[in-house]
Order: C-alpha cells, then sequence, then structure tokens
C-alpha cells in the first residue's frame, strides 16, 4: 500500500508541524524524549518545531529542553497537563499540532503515521494497542470510562485518552476553551471532536513504560474524568443525560403508582412525585437540546 504524503504547506519561512510535549519535573526523561523524535522528525519534509511547556517544574526539566534545542514556554506554577497542552496549541505556530508526552513512553515513529491521516481526516488519534504497557491498578478503571463514553458519544471509541495525537491547529482553536486544566484534557478533546461531527481517524500505537514516577492519581482523576463526561456530554448533547434519567424516574414512579393502586391505597405522594419529576426532567432535558443546537448552528454559521 502507498503510503501517504505528510500534509504540509509551501510557503517559505513556514512551520508545518508543531510537536507539543507538557512536561512536570521531567528531567530524567525529557532529554532522551527528545533525542529518540529528532531524527524521525528530521527525516521528513515538514518544517517542524518542538514545543516544551515547562508545567512549573522543580527540577531542570526546561533547561534540559533548552539545550537539546526545544522552544520552552513555562509555567511559574503547576497549573495541569491540560493547561500545558493549551499553552503549547497557543505558543505552536505549525498548521499541525501533534501532541506528545515527555515520558519516553510513545514510540517517535508513530508521529509520521499519525501526521499522515491529516489528509485525509480532521484529527488522527492514537489507540493503544493490546501489546501496549498499562499498569494494572488503571486497567479496570479504563474499561469503566471507556463503557460511559462509548455510551454517551454513541460510537465505539478505541482508546479515549491516549496522549498521542495530531490534529490541525484551527480546528483545536475552536475548543480550546472546552479543554479542562487537569488530566482530562485528552478525553475532552476525544468526545468534542466525536460529538461535533468530526472525521476522527483512530490510529494504533504502541506504548512503552515510562520514565520516572507518573503523577496520575487514578482513584481522583478516574472519578474526575467520568464527572468531565457527563458534564461535556451535558453541553453538547444533553439528551442523552437527561433522556435516561427521566426514564428512570418515570419507570419507578409507574411501577410504584401501579402497586399501590392495586392494593386500594390509590396512588401515592412518591409515585406522583416521581411521575411529575420524570415530565420535568424530560421537558428541562428537551431545552437543553435545543440550546446546544443553536449552540452548534451558531458557530457553523460564523465559520461558513
Amino acid at each position: 500500500m502507498q503510503s501517504k504524503e505528510w500534509p504540509v504547506r509551501s510557503e517559505q519561512g513556514t512551520v508545518d508541524l508543531s510537536l507539543v510535549i507538557p512536561a512536570f519535573n521531567e528531567e530524567a526523561a525529557i532529554g532522551r524524549t527528545l533525542e529518540a523524535v529528532q531524527p524521525v522528525l528530521d527525516a521528513h519534509p515538514a518544517r517542524w518545531e518542538v514545543v516544551v511547556v515547562d508545567d512549573g517544574s522543580r527540577d531542570r526539566t526546561g533547561e534540559e529542553a533548552r539545550a537539546r534545542g526545544a522552544r520552552v514556554v513555562t509555567h511559574r506554577r503547576n497549573r495541569g497537563y491540560g493547561a500545558s497542552l493549551k499553552s503549547g496549541v497557543l505558543a505552536a505556530k505549525g498548521d499541525i499540532v501533534v501532541f506528545y508526552d515527555a515520558d519516553n513512553q510513545f514510540e517517535p515513529t508513530d508521529i509520521p503515521r499519525l501526521v499522515a491521516e491529516l489528509s485525509d481526516h480532521d484529527a488522527a488519534l492514537g489507540a493503544r494497542t493490546s501489546s501496549s504497557y498499562a499498569p494494572f491498578s488503571r486497567r479496570g478503571g479504563k474499561k469503566m470510562l471507556g463503557w460511559l463514553a462509548n455510551y454517551l458519544a454513541r460510537t465505539k471509541i478505541p482508546d479515549l485518552n491516549c496522549g498521542l495525537r495530531a490534529l490541525r491547529r484551527d480546528l483545536l482553536l475552536d475548543y480550546l476553551h472546552l479543554l479542562p486544566n487537569g488530566f482530562s484534557a485528552s478525553t475532552t478533546t476525544t468526545l468534542v471532536l466525536l460529538k461535533e461531527g468530526h472525521d476522527v481517524r483512530f490510529v494504533p500505537v504502541t506504548v512503552k513504560k515510562r520514565i520516572g514516577t507518573s503523577t496520575v492519581r487514578p482513584i481522583k482523576d478516574g472519578i474526575d474524568t467520568a464527572l468531565l463526561i457527563v458534564r461535556l456530554t451535558t453541553l453538547l448533547d444533553p439528551f442523552r443525560v437527561f433522556g435516561p434519567v427521566s426514564g428512570v424516574f418515570f419507570l419507578f414512579g409507574l411501577v410504584w403508582g401501579v402497586h399501590y393502586i392495586r392494593l386500594g391505597r390509590g396512588l401515592s405522594i412518591g409515585a406522583m412525585f416521581m411521575l411529575v419529576s420524570s415530565v420535568v426532567i424530560f421537558f428541562f432535558g428537551l431545552l437543553a437540546d435545543q440550546v446546544a443546537s443553536m449552540r452548534r448552528e451558531r458557530r457553523y454559521s460564523e465559520h461558513s
């Protein structure tokens, strides 16, 4: 099969590709990461830059990155993974932005495969293969989050939050305000792109064991991510949340009411409350859905 060409521009002196690497206390890994990606980038025709976002590191992460030719954006304090991605996107000069982790867990050879997909798709997101390294403590939570995201997104998502991804910068800027400052930024990007109908390509990638200690807190970050998925779906597709809740209230109210009527006690206050609540929630969801549709139409008209 013939390989795809990198979607690059032809103007002299411009940057085609910005590799954005968020880093927090990654002194032990950032040097090896940058040394690994450089020959891969040098071997391809795109004009590229590397932007390392030093997220308030207390070690020499920034100095190590500068010593290897990266452009460093510095946060005075630790603001979070998502905040680093946003700073990197705003600082990037390239038409294409590739998110890459600083801990040397990704294979640099996956970068050109992802970027090449942008010739035919709006975004290319990494999907970790079964042979990729994954801490045992996170596997159960990932499956639960994946099930929730698949339901709310109405589609099968191969990988919800892999940090390796390639997107066009102008597309990212449309949704940058929706990205949280914390760990869930990758999840948010995935869901927003899918819910807004963009052509997303999931590309199999291989992940190794990271260098150093992860700052991810499985329980807290997992709960935060689950809440974020629900909030984001409520914003983009409200009826996907309010519809089932209304249905559950109606079902419980109906069963409760029928049971009391069959006992000759009439419709109980509790059953009436459940039934009325189901109707209120239904119409509230309908109203929220109309607001979401108007926001979407307004955004499309602004870009037409």
